[in-house]
């Protein structure tokens, strides 16, 4: 079975990445970044939208007033 799932495409793939590698490392990024964003367990807090990530002291005030 193995044999039959694997054994003609193993060639091919090898083949592809060996002529396009930042196209095939561009896929495994994206393919990547898709799985993190699909099973992240924090990804329904009510963040404020920016990923958990805090951008300032939170005083509401801008240029140190």
């Amino acid at each position: 079975m193995q044999e039959l799932l694997f054994g003609t495409w193993s060639p091919q793939i090898i083949s592809y990445s060996q002529q396009h590698p930042w196209r095939v490392f561009a896929i495994v990024l994206v393919g990547i970044l898709v799985l993190d964003m699909m099973f992240r367990k924090d990804g329904s807090r009510g963040d404020s939208g920016a990923g958990g990530w805090d951008a300032g002291d939170g005083d509401g005030g801008g240029c140190g007033d």
